[in-house]
This record gives structure tokens, C-alpha cells and sequence, in this order.
């Protein structure tokens, strides 16, 4: 099997976690968003901010923060960049944990970044 293959596979066997403390990155594919609604960094739960500041990403500007509702449950998406202009979208779980990551591009112009 090739490594590719592998970590698709992988990939797609990834669970979410929400009743322990052990969680692993989903599959993009494994969220479906069903709604969304713009708020504010203070408006998150305070694990989320916890978590976020304590993050690799957490010096990173935070472009967008949105409360969403999934298929999965409510998530928490941080919209995020950094001076390289690497840009990422991550989901939370109410309880802190990052659930999804998923890195995105932006063209010249393209204000939504999607």
C-alpha cells in the first residue's frame, strides 16, 4: 500500500472523542456544517480560548470566529494566518479539544479565503 493510500485510510478512521479527553483529527470530509454564526473571540467558551491560547497558533492573527452547528455537534471555527500568509481553519470541540484543521489557500482579491 502506498503511503498516500495509508494516510487516507487512516484518515477516514479517525473518531472524535467528546466524552474523554483523547481525541484525534477528523477527516475533512467527516464534517458536515449545517450552520454557522459570526461571534466573537470573548463569546467562546473558555476552554476554546484556553486551548486556542495554549495552540501552536496562538500567536497567528485570527481572521474570523464563527459559532457552528454540524452534523457532529456544535464546533467552534477559528479562521487564522500567519505572516507567511499559511492560513487554517480550526474547529473546536465546547470542551477545547481541536477536532479538524484544515489548511485552506486564498487567491489575490479573495477576501472570504474560500
Amino acid at each position: 500500500m502506498n503511503t498516500g493510500k495509508k494516510f487516507f485510510r487512516i484518515a477516514l478512521l479517525s473518531l472524535l472523542f467528546l466524552g474523554g479527553g483523547m481525541f484525534t483529527l477528523m477527516a475533512q470530509s467527516d464534517i458536515k456544517e449545517l450552520s454557522e454564526e459570526a461571534i466573537e473571540f470573548s463569546d467562546l467558551p473558555q476552554a476554546v480560548q484556553d486551548a486556542f491560547g495554549n495552540s501552536e497558533y496562538a500567536d497567528w492573527e485570527i481572521e474570523e470566529v464563527e459559532k457552528v452547528e454540524t452534523d457532529k455537534g456544535t464546533m467552534y471555527e477559528l479562521e487564522v494566518e500567519n505572516e507567511d500568509e499559511s492560513y487554517f481553519e480550526l474547529y473546536f470541540s465546547p470542551k477545547g479539544e481541536l477536532v479538524l484543521k484544515r489548511e485552506e489557500s486564498h487567491s489575490e482579491g479573495d477576501d472570504d479565503h474560500r
